[in-house]
């Protein structure tokens, strides 16, 4: 079969997948949120890639139920991802690699390209990956809870505020006068910003997939935060071995990158 047959436009998903909605029922659980966008792109390719095939063929309703049965399987994942022992976790991943056997079969028959099927392939193996390694990390919480929480700094400012003067200059009688006085001479404290704008999520992003994964090349990085390119990935980690925060082992696409001990 003629493999150009199912070659598609490059931006055939993106015109479709890359739109920001606004409804998200993950909360906090980014790792999920993340599974679930590969999850789209993938089943979307699924029926890019089936589109030609004959309705007769039952493989090409076999793969198009898996690739919509995916996407329920990633939605379940928003509170049952950190367990390890998760049984939604575990059916997402049988269902990865029934997909991936599935994609095999396709391009085996002549149905599809090899190299859409590598593509595919890969896609599907690293969904698999990345849940496994997000189960071990902060990525994958419903719940943040922060240092101000659990000390209570919040409301001790809040006691400690002053009251401000209220003062009617309209007549001496209706004088109203607060015997507590403010002072102007209000200390600010000269906090460093933060050099980093607003990669400052990013490297810490980068650092705890470090801490999970351990000594990960650029692609392993870069398939963990699949909303940066691997040129912008590589430019934050550029600066993080420069900073201090991070090792660099290897030349080019052989380097390896490691949290600093």
């Amino acid at each position: 079969m003629d493999d150009t047959k199912d070659i598609q436009k490059n931006n055939s998903l993106s015109v479709f997948l890359d739109g920001q909605t606004r409804t998200n029922p993950f909360g906090l659980n980014r790792a999920a949120e993340r599974a679930y966008r590969r999850a789209e792109r993938i089943c979307a390719a699924a029926y890019l890639l089936t589109s030609h095939i004959p309705g007769t063929e039952n493989i090409r309703g076999e793969v198009r139920v898996s690739g919509t049965g995916l996407l329920s399987d990633a939605l379940a994942l928003r509170d049952d991802m950190r367990s390890l022992q998760s049984k939604r976790v575990l059916n997402l991943q049988l269902r990865v690699r029934h997909m991936i056997s599935l994609i095999r079969v396709l391009s085996a028959a002549g149905f599809i390209s090899e190299a859409n099927a590598n593509t595919m392939t890969e896609a599907l193996d690293e969904l698999g990956n990345f849940t496994s390694v997000s189960q071990r990390s902060a990525l994958s919480e419903s719940v943040s809870i922060s240092r101000e929480d659990l000390m209570d700094i919040g409301s001790v400012q809040r006691s400690q505020s002053p009251r401000r003067v209220i003062k009617d200059t309209h007549g001496a009688s209706d004088t109203i006068k607060d015997s507590v006085h403010i002072s102007d001479n209000v200390k600010v404290s000269n906090t460093k910003s933060n050099s980093n704008g607003t990669s400052g999520s990013r490297v810490q992003n980068i650092l705890e997939i470090l801490r999970v994964g351990g000594s990960l090349g650029i692609r392993d990085i870069a398939s963990n935060l699949p909303e940066y390119s691997e040129k912008m990935i590589q430019r934050e980690l550029l600066g993080m071995v420069a900073r201090g925060q991070i090792r660099k082992i290897g030349l080019k696409r052989w380097s390896k990158y490691s949290l600093a001990q």
